[in-house]
Order: C-alpha cells, then structure tokens, then sequence
C-alpha cells in the first residue's frame, strides 16, 4: 500500500500547482513512507521515487526537485534547508564497466545534507556525498566530495569559493 501512495504522491506532484497543495503532497509522502518534519513544504514537480528519504523540519524542496534514494542508501536533509528548483539528490551509480558496456554494477551511497543548508537551482549532488551544515551549494554545481560546514561551493566538480 505504501508503494501505491508513493506513486499517487507522485502523479499528484507532478500535475499540481508549484506553490498550492503543499499538505496534500506532504500527506501523500507521507503514506508512502517518506519522513517529512512538521513545517516543511513540498512544491509541485517534485519527485521521490523510492521512500527511504527523510526531510526535516521547516525545509523548502524546491519544484522539479529529485530525491533518489535507494536501498541502503538513503537520503536525509536536515532542518530549515532549502532547495531551489530541480535540485537533483541521487544516491546511484555505476562501477566502470568494461568497453562492451561502461555502466558496469550498480552502486548506491547515502546522501547527507546537513541542517541550515541551501542548494541553488539546478545543483547536483551524487551518493556518498555529506554537506556540512550551514553549507551553500552554488546553482548548477556538482557535488561529488564532502563539504564542510559553513562554506560555500560551486563549479563542476564542486569547489570551495569562501567560508562562510
């Protein structure tokens, strides 16, 4: 049954207004096995397909965003994060496979966004990866490494520009 309610959480996502219906949505995460802190809101566009994703309180997930969790891989976003439009959380990859097929086995690692955070629109951020809280992450960056609290980061691949 959760599955069903995370699929309804989705279809209805996608087809609702950005900035109405952030109970339903919630509500319908919620059945679906999402962990959803009090205060938070969910804009329209947003996708979590699998529900091993925990969101703290008073966040802000951003329209279009993606949480991709994955068995033994979860995603967790701390208190009073924001997340701008299409922030993209994916826990999967791919070993190098050989030259017949270069996506090789599959591999999940946890991602791990720590409290006071904010990922700007379009940013990505790939398994295995913690930012630290109070940390920023530029619009478009890609984070593939550790990020310390309170510092800001951006580029492909993701850099330190200043401390905060």
């Amino acid at each position: 049954m959760a599955r069903l309610a995370l699929w309804v959480a989705n279809l209805v996502s996608a087809n609702s207004p950005t900035t109405r219906l952030f109970g339903l949505r919630s509500h319908l995460y919620r059945r679906g096995g999402v962990e959803i802190g009090e205060g938070t809101r969910i804009a329209g566009g947003v996708r979590i397909p699998f529900a091993l994703v925990a969101i703290g309180r008073n966040c802000w997930i951003g329209p279009g965003s993606h949480l991709i969790a994955a068995t033994g891989a979860p995603v967790r976003i701390g208190d009073n994060c924001d997340l701008a439009p299409e922030v993209m959380l994916v826990v999967g990859s791919h070993e190098l496979g050989s030259e017949d097929r270069r996506a090789g086995a599959g591999t999940a690692r946890p991602v791990t966004i720590g409290s006071g955070c904010w990922l700007g629109a379009r940013a990505t951020v790939l398994g295995g990866v913690t930012l630290g809280s109070g940390s920023v992450v530029a619009a478009g960056a890609l984070v593939v490494d550790d990020v310390d609290r309170n510092v800001l980061v951006g580029g492909v691949p993701a850099k330190m520009m200043r401390r905060l």
